[in-house]
């Protein structure tokens, strides 16, 4: 292998999510963000823009297909190139566990001693950001820790009982970590991102300690206690960022990007987002139609009302319907004079005509992939 300064660890999510209507037949990595992006992309992305070609991706088996579809060769992200690596390590361990087995540290630790680079960055797709990584590099080489973490200054509402909550102190170093309390009555709090920058070397040597426990934790909770135990570097992140537990904070951050300002700040100019690439026609508009305030992919046949709503590619609303403050997956059908609000329609839905879906802002209808929906759906 090529030795390279940096490595990355890609993983998917820890935790149970309450997100099992929309992960059952893919993981939380592969979720629909945007229209035309996967959350998996942004962690991809940031990696790319900082020039990170050698990257191990650890998922839990159920329901990988999804990844390896999206990502492919990894052209994308450049990590297709004579001098990049990619690999996926594949683990059986359930989602919510926070215990692995022993392949899971066979496989990581393989990878990290060959790849014989001088630090590695873990990053998740639960945490939808987009970062320059190479300010963290730096100052990461800067200060004398074996381990820097990068946390967010956010309110009680955005947070779930899975992330962590660092103790910084003055010169921001961490003091401590513990899992956020829900009944605990901040303005702010310090959450982990759970990206991690740690020197090789030593990260080795501690896997290699954790991985002969007879019970193993995964490694975003070894990372955590890491970084408390050696008062690892603290790195505010100041820019958007959406904490993806549940179908609520999903479908929030995708309707955040009708927010110019928020949309803006995670898609910034200096740091792109790269995708896979989809050569279709664009989206089409009949004279029908009447759109406000809404994000549409490519291959689209618009003839009804969409309204502060996201629609991902090769979606037909037909005439005299409505789709308002809602998101529609791919190849979702909606029928003529049906209205769908506040809602998410995964894969291959299809509204008969007429029909009414409807859910809160709160509590958006989840519609399962491939239904075909009869009747009126009201909550």
């Amino acid at each position: 292998m090529k030795i390279d300064k940096y490595s990355a660890i890609l993983g998917n999510t820890v935790g149970f999510h309450d997100m099992s209507t929309l992960t059952n037949n893919r993981p939380v990595a592969s979720l629909p963000f945007g229209g035309k992006y996967r959350l998996i992309d942004f962690p991809l992305s940031s990696l790319a823009n900082a020039g990170v070609r050698s990257i191990f991706g650890i998922f839990q088996q159920d329901n990988i297909s999804s990844v390896f579809d999206h990502i492919r060769s990894g052209r994308e992200w450049g990590l297709s190139t004579l001098l990049s690596h990619y690999y996926l390590g594949i683990y059986n361990t359930r989602v919510e566990s926070s215990t692995v087995g022993k392949e899971y540290y066979q496989q990581l630790l393989t990878y990290l001693k060959r790849s014989g680079s001088n630090q590695t960055v873990s990053i998740n797709c639960d945490v939808l950001i987009n970062i320059d990584l190479n300010q963290v590099f730096h100052l990461h080489n800067t200060t004398k820790s074996p381990i820097t973490v990068v946390y967010k200054k956010l309110p009680k509402k955005d947070i779930s009982g899975v992330n962590a909550i660092l103790e910084v102190d003055e010169t921001d170093h961490v003091l401590s970590h513990h899992l956020f309390d829900e009944n605990s009555n901040q303005d702010l709090y310090n959450m982990s991102t759970d990206i991690f920058v740690v020197d090789t070397p030593w990260l080795i040597e501690r896997l290699e300690e954790e991985a002969k426990k007879e019970n193993p934790e995964k490694l975003r909770y070894v990372l955590r206690d890491l970084a408390a135990e050696s008062g690892a570097f603290a790195y505010e992140y100041t820019g958007y960022l959406a904490n993806i537990h549940s179908v609520e904070s999903y479908y929030q951050a995708n309707k955040d990007m009708l927010d110019l300002h928020k949309f803006y700040s995670l898609f910034t100019p200096n740091q792109k987002i790269y995708t896979k690439v989809k050569n279709e026609e664009p989206t089409y508009y009949a004279s029908s139609s009447k759109v406000a305030k809404s994000q549409f992919a490519s291959g689209s046949i618009i003839e009804g009302e969409v309204v502060n709503s996201v629609l991902s590619r090769n979606v037909r609303v037909h005439e005299d319907s409505l789709v308002k403050d809602s998101l529609l997956f791919t190849r979702a059908v909606i029928g003529k004079g049906a209205q769908v609000e506040y809602a998410i329609l995964d894969k291959g839905v299809e509204v008969a005509e007429g029909v009414v879906i409807r859910g809160t802002a709160e509590h958006p209808v989840v519609v399962k992939k491939g239904e075909k929906v009869t009747e009126d759906i009201l909550s």
